[in-house]
């Protein structure tokens, strides 16, 4: 068993002034079956119940399970409140057969993963997290969709803000976190430019897309939850991406563009907390035109070039 480690440099620093962390590992964690009920197998780990209504073999649902508890583990060590679930004991993740399923537990059509926050329950498509498709031809085994577990599960974790955050950062935070996990619950935040640049030509391969196209900061901080997904249901497959690749990049801002903008991310997400679900909170982001031209500069930098789009 791997030993569980969070490097902080600097750790004796106060949490204000403490750093961004380099890497994670997680354990695997105790997976106990219980009994099967209605044709699905469940299991529990310590901080979920984990329904398949697929056959999944052990060692990889093991895996799964060991992606699914590494997002407590470093949530609650980050020097920003993102661990506030749902105050039940465990969450549901039902691994659903596929889109009918999906869709009947009240997902929208299309979607590869939900998180219901009336019922805290997650919600995601089995046949896409074992076998995602691919955005380029290869001739490889494409690896399971883990990145669709940290994401749903991350939205689980920011259950408590309700709808008082940003959409944008509802969404950014969630690809954050996807972009920068490796495999099996590790991550490497020391590769987070290339991670962020690899997770988004995923999606938008440079071959094909060179440039890549997102809405605007005005644009995206603009934009309400229903307004997210019906971007989603209008736009082509092709474009289906792109509001998340914007709000990825305007996290990663926040998050690993100083002391000052994440303290600044911190004051805001605290302040939100006491007011959820009563009020929405101001916009976060201030100057958008400012913030575009320093990410078309910064990724730029990196070799991922952007176009902000208005009409995205």
């Amino acid at each position: 068993m791997r030993l569980l480690f969070l490097l902080f440099p600097f750790a004796s620093l106060s949490a204000q002034q403490q750093p961004w962390p380099e890497l994670l590992q997680t354990p695997k964690p105790t997976l106990k079956q219980l009994p099967d009920k209605e044709g699905a197998t469940i299991w529990t780990t310590t901080h979920f119940i984990i329904v398949c209504e697929i056959a999944i073999p052990r060692p990889r649902l093991e895996e799964f399970a060991q992606t699914m508890e590494s997002v407590p583990r470093l949530l609650k060590r980050l020097p920003l409140p993102l661990w506030v679930p749902p105050k039940t004991e465990k969450s549901v993740t039902r691994i659903c057969a596929n889109e009918t399923s999906l869709v009947a537990r009240g997902a929208p059509v299309g979607a590869a993963g939900c998180y219901h926050p009336r019922s805290g329950e997650i919600l995601i498509r089995g046949d896409l997290l074992l076998k995602p498709p691919q955005a380029r031809a290869t001739r490889l085994q494409p690896l399971p969709n883990e990145d669709l577990l940290i994401h749903e599960l991350t939205h689980l974790a920011l259950h408590q803000y309700g709808a008082s955050i940003p959409t944008w950062l509802q969404e950014g935070l969630p690809e954050y976190f996807a972009a920068c996990h490796v495999r099996k619950g590790s991550y490497d935040f020391t590769q987070s430019h290339r991670l962020i640049k690899q997770h988004i030509e995923k999606f938008y391969p440079y071959e094909r897309f060179p440039i890549v196209a997102v809405p605007t900061p005005t644009r995206l901080s603009k934009r309400s939850p229903s307004q997210w997904l019906e971007t989603i249901r209008v736009s082509a497959a092709e474009d289906a991406y792109r509001q998340y690749a914007g709000s990825l990049l305007l996290t990663h801002y926040y998050l690993e563009g100083g002391a000052k903008r994440r303290n600044k991310l911190k004051d805001y997400l605290t302040e939100a907390l006491s007011i959820a679900h009563l009020r929405k909170m101001p916009p976060l982001l201030e100057e958008p035109d400012d913030v575009q031209k320093r990410l078309a500069t910064f990724w730029k930098s990196k070799g991922l070039h952007l176009k902000f789009s208005v009409d995205l």
